[in-house]
Order: structure tokens, then C-alpha cells, then sequence
């Protein structure tokens, strides 16, 4: 019996995933075990010569110790924010939630050196003020330390994408349950962390594992402000294994390989928690409760704004300071403002190709993104056969690969496979690794937004004869295009400011404005930094308005959960 064409549609689309989302984690794992030279055969050669430097297990540690520390901390902070954003009547709650989207739109590398001008240990601002005021006879705070690190993810990501996950996760847990507890006595403190912490825990294991494998693709912060004071953490030392003269590719793909293999129980606990069902609250009614706040209305609102604007605003202002400054970060010059930052950076032919390369990149990944990501979407949720759960797992396979493993993995194509060597050095490259890197989330996006979706509308277009391919591209894309819109944005957003995934296969045709942002950085053109953080800062706080106004405007919940 001949296949249908919908058939061999499908078919290829779930092998080519397949090869694109698999080929990484094999080409990582295969050379971690080749050969170093001809003499030598497969084998553990570079497993015993990689862990056999004392560098390679201080990165891992060093990996593991900032995650903790962010992790422990920006956890509960977040859940507290949800609560207080979705069960409470504080003012302004939504405006409030889309401040953390916006926190999370901020490209990391504009918020931390935003950060330098109050916290380096040099010119900081809050350094001097606290020496001049004799409070301490040394700087306090340092940028350029573990706990600058830390403090810096804490800006940056890790509180924003769990209070984005968590509140909606808690707005729609029944309010009956609360009232239960009320009329048998219980306060409010003691409702939160004996009935709801307890009764969210799946979700909030979800967040937290979503956000720990985030946290592990961390690298512009740690290349940025670890390597100065030799702190490196897996990402940063595999980066440094690579750009080394030889590159030590078996070296470096041991050490990615042995990410993957501690990144693996977290994805089956994940996945385990995401498919949990015996915590569900059974209930004939849904109520939403919003509980009064009284008296504490007001102190938790300007709390909440405190948080997102301190961790907005204030570096961001500070960023766009420093760009207008003679010499970044030094107040008490004679002269101190200066447009030749803004006129030199743009009189530059590297800022011209950069800005150029950003905007194909983005837009190059948001194109194919927007296609592949629907067709995806629909046949994860539509196709009652094998294929669902197909398309369901390789969706959500390359949020479990770091951004650096990815980007890796994609070296090893384009220089050890002939027929794929011509894409070295090619924006092509980057957008296939960007547009894997982006899969996860934008897949759901469209997904819940396709649930919504009656069958009775695909059932009357195959009544008027229509196949199911054609009923998709005339009924079903049409439907669900304002959900498209918000992944296309996203995709773009995500592509711009990602450094990690896409550092090892650029080149100085290719660079993007991210990398040369970090470029300048490192070599301490701090000035004209601070002008490109500014301009990526501008392009992705567009974007967030942009899906603000077409998740209001059409009812588009654009994130997991949202």
C-alpha cells in the first residue's frame, strides 16, 4: 500500500528533527572517546588525560557551586512574587508580571555591565561611597568574584523565568482550597507553605529543573566576569579547550559529554514531574481566590516594582550612562561626557557587519522557526498515531542540551563531515543551532494555543474533502497565527542576544552584535560595549512590547503554563 503524502511529510520531518536534535549529543560523545592521534585507538585515553587536570574538576565544581547558590536563592524569592502577583489583590499585579518578562527579554551582558559602574572594585560607585563615608577602608563588593557571578545570574535570568513560569501555575489553582483552610483556622503564611507550596510542588519542580538546565548554559557572564580571576565553569573551560592552539576537541568533549550525562537524570525527573497526575485537585467548580492583602497592599506592591526596577532600570541606566562616558565608570574626570563612543562605534566596519549579521540571524531562525515550530505543534497535538509522541519528545529534547554542548556538537558537523564543511562559517549554521535552541519554548507556545482548538474544525474541513495537510494551511495556521506571531518575536529576541550556542561556530565574517559586545568587553573597550549593549537592550525591549501587545490583544499565553 503506496504512503500518502501527508505520510512522507511527516516521516521526513520527524527524521530530520531527529538527526538535528540527536546528531550533537553523538558527535560530542563519539569524540570524547576518538583517538588523539593515529597511534592511538578508540577509547579512554582523553576521559583519564581530561580529568586528570585538576582544571577540568574545578570547572565542574565551579559549575555546580553557582548553580546552588542561584538556584537556592532566586527559588524562593520567586515563589513568594508568584504568589503575591497571582493570589493576591497587590496593585498593578499584571503590569508588575510583564516587568519580569521584561527582565527576562534583558540581554544578560547589558544588565551586568550596567552592574560594574556601582559594583567594581575600582570605580564602583557604591564602593566609593561607602569608603568616602568611612563605613569600610576597603571595597566591599566585586564584580569579578563568585559571589559577582552569582549576583549577576540573580539579575539576569534566574528569578525572572521562574516568577514568569510560576504565576501563572498559581493563578489557576482552584481558590477553594485556600477557603477550606481558612474555615479550619489556618493563617494565611501557614495556607501558603502547608496547602498551596505543597500542592504546586510538581509545577515548581518543573520551574526549577527548567531553570537549572537554563542556569547550565550559562557562559557570557562567567567568560566575562570569571576568567579575569581564573574562575571557570564548564561552558567557559570547554570555550577555552576549543580556541586553545591545537584545540583539545577529545578533551573538550569529555568534558561536555559529562554535562550531558549530569544534565540526564534531571531530564527524566522533569519529564517525571511534568506527566505527574495524582497531585491534581478534583474539583466540579473552578474558583479563583484573590486573598486581601489589608494593610500590606501597598508595602508588597512597592516591594515587587523595588525588585524589577532595581533589576531593570537602574543597570540599564547605568549601561547607557556609561556609553555617554570619556573613560567607563570614572565620575570624577573634568570632562566626563562624551559622544565619541557612539561615533566611533558606528564609524566601525565590524559594528556595520555585526548589526547586519544579528538582524539575518534573527530573522533567518524567526522565518523557519514560525513554519517548522506550527508544523511541529500540530502534529504533536493532532496526530492520534506513533508520531505524537514523536514530535512531543523532540520537541522538548534540545532544552535539555546546553547552548555551548549544542553549538559544539555542530563543530564537530561542519569540520569532521565533508558534506557538511561548506556550512562552516556561515550564518546557515548558526541559524540551524539557534533555531534547535529556541524549539522547546516555542513549540509549546503554539501548542496550548492549538489546544484551544476544537477538533469539530478539522472534522468539517475533511467533510467538505479537504485533505489533512490542506485543512492545516487554510484552517488551522490561519487560527492560531497570533500564537505564531509571539513565537516569530521570541525566536528573534532569543537569537539576538544568545552568545553561548553560536560563539564557536562564528567567525570574523559571521560575528553577530552579541559577540562583539563580549569582544569589546574583553578587551576592555568598555565604552563602546556599553553603546552595543544599549542598542540589543532598545531591539529587546521592543520585542517584549511586541508580545505583550498581541498576548493582550488575542489571548496568546506565550510561555509554558502561561
Amino acid at each position: 500500500m503506496p504512503f500518502a503524502p501527508e505520510q512522507i511529510l511527516v516521516a521526513a520531518l520527524a527524521l530530520s528533527l531527529g538527526f538535528m536534535v540527536l546528531y550533537p549529543i553523538i558527535a560530542v560523545i563519539v569524540n570524547s572517546i576518538l583517538p588523539s592521534s593515529v597511534f592511538q585507538g578508540l577509547g579512554l585515553a582523553a576521559w583519564r588525560i581530561a580529568f586528570s587536570d585538576p582544571d577540568v574538576w574545578r570547572a565542574i565544581i565551579n559549575t555546580l557551586a553557582v548553580q546552588l547558590a542561584v538556584q537556592g536563592i532566586s527559588l524562593p524569592l520567586a515563589i513568594g512574587i508568584a504568589c503575591i502577583l497571582a493570589r493576591t489583590d497587590v496593585p498593578f499585579a499584571r503590569w508588575l508580571e510583564f516587568g519580569f518578562w521584561i527582565l527576562f527579554f534583558l540581554p544578560a551582558l547589558g544588565v551586568t555591565q550596567g552592574w560594574l559602574l556601582f559594583f567594581d572594585p575600582n570605580y564602583g560607585l557604591v564602593n566609593k561611597w561607602l569608603m568616602e563615608a568611612g563605613i569600610v577602608s576597603s571595597p566591599p563588593f566585586n564584580m569579578y568574584s563568585y559571589w559577582g557571578i552569582v549576583f549577576a545570574h540573580m539579575t539576569t535570568y534566574a528569578l525572572s523565568i521562574k516568577v514568569m513560569l510560576l504565576a501563572p501555575a498559581f493563578r489557576n489553582l482552584d481558590g477553594a482550597i485556600e477557603e477550606a483552610a481558612r474555615m479550619s483556622g489556618a493563617s494565611s503564611a501557614r495556607t501558603l507553605t502547608r496547602i498551596v507550596v505543597p500542592i504546586m510542588m510538581p509545577a515548581i519542580l518543573v520551574v526549577l529543573l527548567m531553570s537549572l538546565i537554563r542556569g547550565l548554559e550559562a557562559f557570557e557572564i562567567e567568560l566575562f566576569l570569571g576568567v579575569p580571576f581564573n574562575f571557570y565553569v564548564y561552558s567557559t573551560k570547554i570555550y577555552q579547550l576549543i580556541v586553545h592552539a591545537p584545540p583539545a576537541y577529545s578533551e573538550g568533549g569529555v568534558l561536555a559529554s559529562s554535562v550531558l550525562i549530569m544534565i540526564l537524570p534531571l531530564i527524566l525527573l522533569q519529564r517525571w514531574a511534568a506527566t505527574r497526575r495524582n497531585f491534581a485537585v478534583v474539583s466540579g467548580k473552578y474558583a479563583a481566590r484573590v486573598n486581601r492583602l489589608g494593610p500590606w497592599r501597598w508595602p508588597a506592591f512597592f516591594a515587587t516594582i523595588a525588585i524589577v526596577l532595581s533589576m531593570s532600570l537602574l543597570p540599564l541606566g547605568l549601561l547607557l550612562t556609561g556609553s555617554f562616558m570619556k573613560l567607563f565608570g570614572f565620575f570624577g574626570l573634568q570632562e566626563m561626557w562624551t559622544l565619541d563612543h557612539w561615533r566611533d562605534t558606528f564609524a566601525e566596519v565590524t559594528f556595520t557587519s555585526s548589526f547586519r549579521n544579528m538582524i539575518e540571524l534573527g530573522l533567518g531562525t524567526a522565518a523557519i522557526a514560525v513554519f517548522v515550530y506550527t508544523f511541529v505543534a500540530y502534529c504533536a497535538v493532532r496526530l492520534k498515531s506513533r508520531w505524537q509522541a514523536v514530535f512531543d519528545i523532540l520537541s522538548w529534547l534540545p532544552i535539555s542540551i546546553p547552548g555551548v554542548i549544542l553549538g559544539f556538537g555542530y563543530l564537530f558537523m561542519v569540520i569532521q563531515v565533508p558534506i557538511f564543511a561548506p556550512l562552516y562559517g556561515t550564518i546557515g549554521v548558526m541559524i540551524l543551532v539557534s533555531f534547535l535552541s529556541a524549539m522547546t519554548l516555542g513549540v509549546q507556545v503554539i501548542k496550548v494555543h492549538m489546544l484551544q482548538l476544537g477538533a469539530e474544525i478539522e472534522e468539517a474541513g475533511r467533510t467538505a474533502g479537504a485533505s489533512w495537510l490542506t485543512t492545516f494551511r487554510t484552517v488551522i495556521l490561519p487560527l492560531t497565527s497570533p500564537a505564531v506571531a509571539v513565537v516569530a518575536v521570541l525566536v528573534f529576541a532569543s537569537t539576538i542576544r544568545q552568545i553561548g550556542s553560536v560563539i564557536l561556530l562564528s567567525t570574523g565574517e559571521t560575528r553577530v552584535l552579541a559577540i562583539l559586545q563580549l569582544d569589546f568587553l574583553t578587551d576592555g573597550r568598555l565604552g563602546p560595549a556599553a553603546v552595543v549593549g544599549v542598542i540589543i537592550v532598545l531591539i529587546s525591549i521592543i520585542a517584549a512590547a511586541i508580545v505583550r501587545m498581541i498576548s493582550v490583544r488575542f489571548g496568546v499565553r506565550a510561555g509554558p503554563g502561561g
